[in-house]
């Protein structure tokens, strides 16, 4: 296992980098625990003193709309829309068809005629393989996986768990 790639400057990161703690989660839009960790995440968050990535896991043998749910979340931070995107698809709906997705890309205020060429982007793609393969070489094989200070954590997602991993990182 290599350890987990430093945050990149193309990372989608909420929180500042004078926090004590780098939560780095990778996750799969189309995996109903990601979809469900999110709550505790939201919590961790608003305690404070967190910074937050989100790197793509997107599990394609598992979860048919992974992909184009990570690219349309890919999309979005074309616009400057990552977060608003991230948080419509995690708590809201999950758009699996092109009406879905342009209903989805309308809800957080994007321009609806740029999502159809950025969808098939190859750049795009190349992105989110990036986050996959580093994911892979750090040891991430399920989603949500996180890690806490750069401390691998793919057990339970549930907030009391994920408070401890927060408590623990912040005694290291």
């Amino acid at each position: 296992m290599e350890p987990l790639p430093p945050i990149q400057p193309d990372d989608h990161v909420r929180g500042g980098a004078g926090a004590s703690v780098t939560i780095v989660e990778y996750g799969d839009y189309d995996c109903p625990h990601t979809r469900a960790a999110q709550a505790s995440v939201d919590q961790l968050l608003a305690r404070g003193g967190v910074r937050f990535v989100f790197r793509h896991f997107p599990l394609r043998h598992l979860h048919v709309n992974a992909e184009i749910l990570a690219r349309i979340a890919e999309a979005a931070q074309r616009q400057d829309r990552f977060w608003p995107m991230h948080d419509h698809l995690m708590h809201h709906r999950r758009a699996v068809q092109r009406e879905d997705i342009l209903a989805d890309a309308a809800a957080v205020g994007l321009e609806l005629d740029r999502m159809p060429p950025l969808l098939d982007d190859p750049a795009i793609a190349a992105r989110i393989q990036r986050d996959v393969d580093a994911g892979r070489a750090a040891g991430v094989h399920s989603t949500p996986s996180f890690f806490f200070n750069g401390v691998l954590h793919d057990g339970h997602y549930d907030l009391p768990t994920l408070a401890d991993q927060l408590r623990r990182a912040r005694e290291r």
